[in-house]
């Protein structure tokens, strides 16, 4: 993800300043910067300093990416734009809350900004603390909107490590000494400002902070990527803590019954994978080509498996997916749908895949699936994407969900730009910009069937 993180301090002797930022480099190597040429912003001040001339990085082999850390940024042009986002960050735009407040600021020319503003504990500074902001900065507005609370989420949760580990140095300083006492003393009269390591305690601060911005940048480029799109992107969570709720004994009347953030964990691919088995393929593939799928048991046990295969086709195809039905639908008017054991279905066959849910004595319940044909030798694009974020293990249930819901979105638009080709050779031209392959012509034909404006 294009972006810069940064960490930011008010320095009690020089103000506002930036003290460490991790950057992402693709198609620059490390070699190219002469890193001892990293100028030091206060040379007697440890609160100003983090690496000074030093750097730390990692590399993700899979995309080929470079996070690297150092004190200024490595883009002479930006260093600027990072110091101005520091001073602001801690003067003008402020926003303390008891767990830290959000700013977001700037503009096209000098860089859109997500400022997350905290306290640190500090018995000897005035006031008993001191103020950092991390500051995340990116040209593009409306990607930088996209992922705020994503990018929200997660400055919480290392502004919240931080405070702890000061916490602790703060609790043990104050046993020793008083820190009004301290305050008012000859001694603490001429010392500078401490270093974050001095405040935290923790001499390995900075390869954490390294860590923690590495995977921010990596985890915001795989949880939602740049494209082309017709309407909004959609808004990724603002809660990831929330613990799933089955509401067992409740009534459920439709699929639109549920409440989508409070049932991550429960209406997870990944758990509908777990669940399926070698057969989860083959039930994704038809999901998305429009292959008939039938579901036959208590309302009770398929409700949640509808509820995954809603995920499968976009929101204006929801009608497709009818859960409970108090008959067999034929194709015409729906692909996907649920009935009672006691309701008579067409068996199995190569347009048809039939998924019985037993309910055996006790809390068993066996699941049969049959389908008289075989998933393809390559997959269609959508497919293959799905199955790689199901089994991310970075991605937890929530992120996976968000994951593959931007996936449908994806690829909503692209059938979208190919339907408006007005000749055969400009239909060629754009699948090959899209890069649609033969592989993936039966979800373009099965979607394109549908009307996926709203």
């Amino acid at each position: 993800m294009n972006g810069i993180i940064g960490l930011c301090n008010f320095c009690e002797s020089h103000g506002p300043v930036h003290v460490f930022c991790t950057q992402t480099l693709r198609d620059t190597k490390i070699e190219d910067f002469n890193l001892s040429e990293q100028s030091q912003v206060n040379e007697n001040c440890s609160a100003c300093n983090s690496l000074v001339s030093n750097a730390i990085y990692s590399v993700d082999k899979e995309s080929g990416a470079t996070f690297l850390s150092t004190q200024n940024p490595t883009i002479p042009e930006i260093v600027s734009l990072v110091k101005q986002a520091a001073i602001r960050s801690l003067s003008s735009e402020v926003n303390v809350t008891k767990d830290g407040g959000f700013v977001f600021f700037g503009d096209s020319s000098r860089a859109h900004v997500l400022s997350h503003t905290f306290h640190i504990s500090d018995s000897q500074a005035r006031g008993f603390y001191q103020q950092f902001s991390i500051v995340f900065l990116m040209k593009d507005k409306y990607f930088l909107l996209n992922i705020k609370p994503f990018l929200s989420q997660n400055f919480q949760r290392i502004s919240t490590e931080l405070k702890a580990y000061a916490q602790k140095v703060y609790d043990a300083e104050v046993i020793q000494d008083s820190p009004r006492q301290r305050r008012c003393s000859v001694s603490h009269q001429q010392q500078a400002s401490r270093s974050l390591i001095e405040l935290t305690g923790e001499q390995h601060i900075y390869p954490i902070l390294h860590s923690h911005f590495s995977w921010i940048l990596l985890a915001g480029a795989r949880v939602l990527t740049e494209h082309l799109t017709f309407g909004n992107l959609p808004w990724l969570p603002t809660n990831w803590n929330g613990m799933p709720r089955h509401f067992i004994g409740l009534p459920r009347k439709s699929l639109d019954d549920h409440c989508e953030e409070d049932h991550e964990d429960f209406y997870s691919l990944r758990t509908m994978k777990n669940l399926m088995g070698p057969d989860f393929v083959p039930i994704v593939f038809c999901a998305l080509t429009g292959i008939k799928i039938v579901l036959r048991g208590a309302p009770s046990t398929t409700y949640d498996l509808m509820v995954c295969l809603r995920r499968l086709v976009p929101e204006t195809m929801h009608n497709s997916v009818q859960h409970d039905s108090p008959q067999y639908l034929e194709n015409s008017e729906c692909r996907i749908v649920s009935v009672s054991p006691e309701i008579g279905v067409p068996i199995a066959s190569h347009s048809l895949l039939r998924i019985d849910l037993i309910e055996n004595e006790g809390e068993n319940m066996s699941i049969t699936v049959k389908w008289n044909s075989q998933v393809p030798s390559k997959w269609p694009e959508l497919l293959s994407k799905i199955m790689k974020a199901v089994e991310e293990p970075l991605f937890n249930h929530l992120v996976l969900n968000k994951h593959t819901k931007v996936l449908i979105e994806e690829w909503k638009n692209k059938i979208i730009c190919i339907q408006r080709a007005k000749s055969s050779s400009g239909l060629m031209k754009l699948k090959q910009v899209l890069g649609i392959q033969p592989q993936d012509q039966p979800v373009v034909s099965y979607w394109s069937s549908n009307s996926l404006v709203n």
